[in-house]
């Protein structure tokens, strides 16, 4: 059997998918942060939804035009489905419309307010249709089509007659922050010559315009959630998480971390010291954990005359049908003025989503090697 001809392998429609959901959750992030986003940011995250509602009804428009009419043909039993997919496409119609009128509003230098309210009420109409899709739909494509039927129809009403500018920024945009082998799979796609074009002939200006979008200008960032589901039992991960001084093992900026004041273990109180790197800076901060529960740890930098600010972690864990779902928090709970200069020295802090989400790869990957003894050994 020929790459062709094996069933079609529909990975690149949840990796799309995958993107509009990072920057539905970036963008109303961003609007809704304190402080309120700068009007340059402003200005860039409306010029960004408005590029992202136009690539998502063509995204709705390939499928209504190239493969749905395909599964209908040979699948007589997902008419009921497909029924369903386009009636949802007819809904999120609306509300795109709704977020480009918002956006344009804002880019113009207006509220913010009616943009985050569109963008929730796209969300609510367009989250759980990707999420049927994935689950009801793609399986029918795998099951009545094949890999070369799947890439014809992708190459036809997705690729062909963009420029190569235009596949540049959405290449770009769908391996921004993908783990390797979403991003793997995007770059498979293109032949080497072009590969390089794609990530060293556009990769700059993707960066540049993602930075005015999600990186505010001297500013920290003040929330984030962000999850992972590892391939582990709960216990398994818990083991990990309920003691802080093992974070040295996944995370990307703690290094050093030890109890203090006599304690050995998490409980309300004790304190633990985190000693962290960030290129070339090294800091410390003394921590005090806040509450233990079941699958649930919290704790809070302390405040000093050096670092007077304090910001509360949660991690928790909830148990699913693929294994564990870890979700990290933070929140800034006491502000300082120094805050441009902690934005200035450390840039990365202005957002930390991306970085905290690879930790929580790692978190997983480990939590999973620790429940198999012959992968921890491979």
């Amino acid at each position: 059997m020929t790459v062709d001809d094996r069933p079609a392998d529909t990975s690149t429609m949840r990796i799309v998918h995958a993107a509009l959901r990072r920057d539905l959750e970036r963008a109303r992030r961003a609007l809704t942060g304190q402080p309120p986003p700068d009007p340059r940011q402003r200005a860039a995250i409306a010029r960004h939804l408005t590029w992202m509602m136009r690539f998502l009804e063509a995204h709705h428009r390939s499928e209504d035009d190239g493969l749905y009419p395909v599964v209908r043909a040979r699948r007589p039993d997902a008419t009921a489905v497909l029924d369903v997919m386009t009636d949802d496409h007819h809904a999120v119609g609306p509300a795109i419309t709704q977020v480009e009128a918002a956006a344009a509003t804002v880019a113009g230098g207006g509220d913010l307010t009616a943009l985050v309210a569109a963008l929730d009420r796209l969300s609510d109409v367009l989250l759980p249709h990707l999420e049927r899709e994935e689950q009801e739909v793609m399986p029918l494509v795998t099951a009545c089509m094949t890999h070369g039927e799947w890439h014809a129809i992708e190459q036809e009403h997705n690729l062909d007659g963009k420029s190569k500018s235009e596949l540049g920024m959405e290449g770009h945009w769908l391996i921004d922050d993908a783990p390797p082998d979403d991003r793997a799979a995007v770059l498979g796609l293109v032949p080497p010559v072009q590969r390089l074009l794609l990530l060293h002939g556009f990769g700059a200006r993707y960066r540049r315009r993602a930075r005015a979008c999600w990186t505010p200008h001297r500013r920290v960032q003040q929330t984030c959630t962000t999850s992972v589901v590892a391939d582990a039992d709960v216990d398994a991960v818990w083991d990990i998480v309920r003691d802080p001084t093992r974070v040295t093992e996944w995370s990307h900026e703690c290094v050093t971390c030890e109890w203090i004041g006599g304690a050995t273990g998490a409980r309300p109180g004790a304190r633990f010291r985190g000693g962290n790197r960030q290129g070339l800076f090294r800091w410390g901060r003394v921590c005090e954990v806040l509450s233990v529960e079941p699958y649930e740890l919290v704790w809070r930098t302390v405040p000093s005359i050096l670092y007077p600010d304090s910001t509360e972690w949660t991690m928790r864990l909830l148990p699913v049908e693929d294994g564990t779902r870890i979700e990290q928090s933070f929140r800034v709970v006491k502000g300082t003025k120094l805050e441009p200069v902690y934005a200035t020295l450390l840039p990365a802090h202005r957002d930390r989503t991306a970085s905290l989400r690879r930790d929580l790869r790692r978190l997983a990957e480990i939590s999973r090697h620790a429940v198999d003894p012959h992968n921890a050994a491979n």
